[in-house]
């Protein structure tokens, strides 16, 4: 019986090993919160981050200001995708939407089976693209929150925009 435990073998076992992942070396880790992007499609990061903004406009506003210490009641509705993405989770843009209020405070939030509550939002997200020459591509993406009072009156509107532009693409030809 041979021994394998040599050197010989150690030194053909990581030449065998390594030889395996010489296309990791064009992988990268990324930090998240970067938000690095290779293509004009958002990443969960950047709707979570664009449902932060929006809702900190509105509780910055001089309505959230208005109620003073009342802690009025509010319905978060549920989002509307109007993207060309279907794939966008829109339960974890509510989430860190109702998240976000909830933490502030200011309000107390409760189910749409409720009955009793004094504003209800209403959001959407919307994408809209642009190409120009050679295949650059320019894509917007809104997300907008409605406060409506219980008698339907719109109260406030906020909004916020990440823009994302692709150059021309690079032929290997």
């Amino acid at each position: 019986m041979r021994n394998y435990n040599g050197p010989f073998w150690l030194a053909a076992i990581i030449i065998v090993t390594t030889s395996n992942f010489a296309s990791a070396a064009d992988i990268k880790l990324v930090d998240p919160k970067t938000r690095t992007h290779l293509q004009t499609e958002l990443h969960m990061g950047d709707y979570l981050a664009l449902s932060e903004t929006v809702t900190n406009k509105m509780l910055g506003s001089r309505l959230a200001e208005s109620w003073g210490d009342t802690r009025p009641k509010l319905i978060v509705g549920l989002l509307s995708n109007n993207t060309d993405n279907e794939s966008i989770r829109m339960t974890d843009l509510h989430d860190r939407i109702s998240e976000t209020i909830l933490g502030s405070g200011l309000v107390r939030l409760v189910d749409q089976s409720a009955t009793s509550f004094d504003y209800i939002i209403r959001s959407e997200l919307t994408s809209s693209r642009q190409y120009g020459e050679r295949n650059q591509e320019l894509v917007f993406f809104t997300l907008q929150l409605k406060m409506f009072k219980l008698d339907g009156e719109l109260v406030g509107q906020w909004s916020d925009d990440i823009a994302m532009a692709q150059g021309k693409k690079r032929r290997f030809f």
